[in-house]
């Protein structure tokens, strides 16, 4: 006799007969395959299942508009969704849309034979409310697997937002111990990055360990396997070599087919086991954690390298003009300290020390002749001189990571009364970060040396910020320079 009857749709035929061979032979289930939505609608049609099985990518109709349909149809019908770890957020959307559960690919025998199990078990439940004489233990049964289910699912779907809003490994790491201890009501959680024969923990809740060495401990069945591994009471605990008075649960981090991490999670507060259904979870959760870890590397290393190749640009610009050396630098350095005067946050001072260093990129794009001519420009080579905000902008445009940077390349030549160009801004329609460089851009330029002209002196400059404030210039951001130590004359060292 089968435990019950289930419908496997999905348009991988090696995913079929692999879930055919679980839910079949092993899980005891009378298995039925559709190969796509429509055909699966078909099957749904002509008979009834107990539970429906469904990949949520395939050609015809999607296992999302199956799932819509099939609710339609039948809304107490129990409907799994088959998906891979890189796409957890289409599992959690299907399980607003009404699905029981999701199974994520490559499948653990005993996972999707539990989850079959369980969700077989809720539905009997339903059954068995109409039989008066366990009605009201079923239901409070019910509603107490149910109500498990979706806090689990809340809480995942909770964390893993919270993760993908991380773009700092360091704040990943230091957030991954707290994330897992909320999704499975843990007491102890702990993960640690490999160095060398050693476990370095990054962060920790219940544990004061900092440094683990492998040898010896659960960790080497991890690493090797790379996979789970449950240690039982009274294996070794390898935060403090006594013996484990719960079941610890360590999971690795995965990149480039190497573990480079671990996770520890022990001592329920509920002072239960861990279900598969928790471990799926919990192993889900690390698998999207590693995938933001290394995304979060790899866009680290691009980031620096095209950072590296725009102040190359810069260079360039500062080779080709000996007149300018390190006025980005110094520019930047006005500009910080005007910030810091100013109390300006730290994001605008980041801003501004990256968008500080490029405000000038679109120069490259000026003529030699015009860039440095000694002489004064006719009005044709100032409008091309005019044109280097709109080409510093150009530059940055296709680049996504820097919008409020190009806020700083494109308007650094807007003055406060808005007569500057290219856009013409005035006042506080201008960004304080583009008012705050606008200073310091201006008195570098009087106090360097140009083609045309000799270096100004400290105190002249400063006359000339004073005279044109609340009309070239932000009247504050002027007064916040002659706050500082640039604007009091002290010398950078650049």
């Amino acid at each position: 006799m089968t435990k019950g009857t289930v419908l496997i749709v999905d348009d991988d035929p090696v995913v079929r007969n692999v879930l055919l061979d679980i839910l079949g032979s092993v899980g005891g289930y009378e298995a039925d395959i559709a190969v796509d939505g429509i055909d699966g609608l078909e099957k749904l049609g002509r008979r009834e299942y107990d539970i429906v099985f469904t990949d949520l990518t395939m050609p015809r109709m999607s296992g999302m508009d199956l799932l819509r349909e099939t609710k339609k149809r039948n809304p107490l019908q129990s409907v799994v969704v088959i998906t891979g770890f890189s796409t957890l957020d289409n599992a959690i959307n299907a399980m607003k849309e009404g699905a029981r559960d999701f199974i994520t690919k490559p499948f653990k025998i005993n996972t999707v034979i539990s989850i079959a199990d369980r969700v077989i078990g809720e539905k009997r439940l339903l059954h068995g409310i109409s039989q008066p004489s366990d009605g009201g233990t079923a239901i409070e049964r019910l509603n107490k697997e149910l109500f498990r289910s979706l806090y689990e699912i809340g809480i995942f779907h909770m964390v893993t937002t919270e993760l993908d809003g991380l773009f700092n490994n360091r704040e990943v790491y230091e957030s991954l111990v707290e994330m897992s201890s909320r999704l499975l009501n843990v007491q102890e959680a702990s993960f640690g990055i490999l160095d060398g024969g050693s476990l370095k923990i990054e962060s920790a809740i219940g544990t004061t360990a900092e440094r683990i060495s492998i040898s010896g401990t659960i960790f080497e069945h991890v690493i090797r396997d790379k996979n789970y591994y449950m240690a039982a009471p009274g294996e070794l605990n390898p935060h403090t070599g006594a013996p484990l008075a719960f079941p610890l649960f360590s999971i690795p981090f995965v990149m480039n087919e190497e573990v480079f991490g671990v996770l520890n999670l022990s001592n329920k507060a509920d002072g239960t086991a861990f279900t598969d259904y928790e471990i799926s979870l919990a192993v889900a959760f690390a698998r999207k954690a590693a995938l933001r870890i290394e995304n979060n590397a790899l866009y680290e290393v691009f980031y620096n390298n095209l950072v590296n190749t725009l102040k190359s640009l810069v260079m360039s610009i500062e080779v080709r003009d000996s007149y300018t050396k390190q006025h980005s630098e110094r520019v930047t350095a006005y500009s910080l300290q005007i910030a810091q005067q100013m109390a300006v946050g730290p994001e605008e001072r980041d801003i501004l020390s990256f968008g500080g260093y490029l405000h000038d990129i679109g120069k490259i794009g000026v003529r030699d002749t015009v860039l440095l001519k000694p002489g004064r420009l006719t009005d044709d080579e100032m409008q091309e001189i005019k044109q280097h905000p709109v080409i510093g902008d150009n530059i940055i445009k296709p680049i996504k990571f820097f919008p409020r940077e190009r806020e700083l390349i494109r308007n650094h030549h807007e003055h406060f009364d808005g007569s500057g160009y290219p856009d013409g801004l005035a006042g506080y329609k201008i960004p304080l970060i583009v008012r705050i460089i606008k200073v310091a851009d201006t008195y570098d330029a009087m106090t360097s040396s140009r083609p045309y002209r000799q270096a100004l002196g400290h105190e002249i400059a400063v006359a000339e910020l004073k005279k044109f404030s609340g009309t070239q210039f932000d009247g504050e951001a002027v007064n916040a320079f002659l706050q500082t130590p640039a604007g009091k004359g002290d010398s950078l060292g650049i």
